[in-house]
């Protein structure tokens, strides 16, 4: 199946078209039902992948069994990408929903990046961008509180997921007072106090299982 440039996200960006011909013959497609596993912490680092549908959740498993969701992503976000320093993966990856994903072979992917310049430049500066974005986190979660990491995480899911209506941005993913604990690092129940809290004070409500957020308050609680 041909490789649809127009989804492959911010990877092949600024490529030819006669560059798109050669990405696309060294790509394949696979898809995945809602919660597969694509790869297991410890799988062979023989692939790249990017979304082309649906949603993916990267996990961080503890040696006690321990879940903590490292990102969620959506269309056109890269994963596995550590597959060039790592000859085994460092997390798990999960079907967050149905998904189709474009799969390139480590050795495609070397020989994509030293033939194409434009590949190369985006490959960096998509790893960049996320490891910013980790060191970022990782420095906000020991100083600040747990409604406080909520309220960001919340935010964070806003912008990279949210559609804004009338009521308010509504995050369109399926997410439990569980999954918000592992994106924070903390416990269900401290997560379920908190967002009783933030519906009190109409930061947050529910429809169709799905959450709405008042961004402007949040922004501003976040603040003070």
């Amino acid at each position: 199946m041909p490789l649809s440039i127009n989804t492959a996200g911010e990877l092949f960006q600024g490529i030819s078209e006669a560059e798109a011909q050669r990405v696309a013959r060294l790509c394949a497609e696979r898809k995945y039902r809602k919660g597969a596993t694509i790869f297991s912490k410890g799988d062979p680092s023989n692939a790249l992948f990017i979304v082309k549908s649906g949603k993916v959740r990267i996990l961080s498993l503890s040696d006690k069994g321990t879940e903590t969701i490292v990102h969620i992503l959506k269309e056109g976000a890269i994963f596995g990408e550590l597959l060039l320093s790592e000859e085994q993966r460092a997390f798990t990856a999960v079907a967050g929903t149905d998904i189709l994903v474009t799969v390139l072979s480590k050795g495609s992917l070397v020989e994509l990046l030293a033939a194409l310049p434009s590949v190369s430049r985006n490959f960096i500066r998509l790893l960049s961008k996320r490891l910013a974005k980790v060191e970022m986190e990782f420095g906000d979660f020991g100083h600040t509180w747990s409604y406080n990491r909520l309220a960001k995480i919340l935010l964070r899911l806003c912008e990279e997921h949210g559609k804004e209506t009338p009521k308010g941005t509504v995050i369109p993913l399926r997410l439990t007072h569980e999954d918000l604990a592992n994106l924070i690092g903390t416990t269900r129940e401290t997560v379920t106090t908190q967002m009783i809290r933030f519906r009190r004070m109409g930061f947050v409500r529910s429809q169709d299982r799905f959450l709405i957020v008042n961004k402007a308050r949040l922004k501003e609680f976040g603040r003070s």
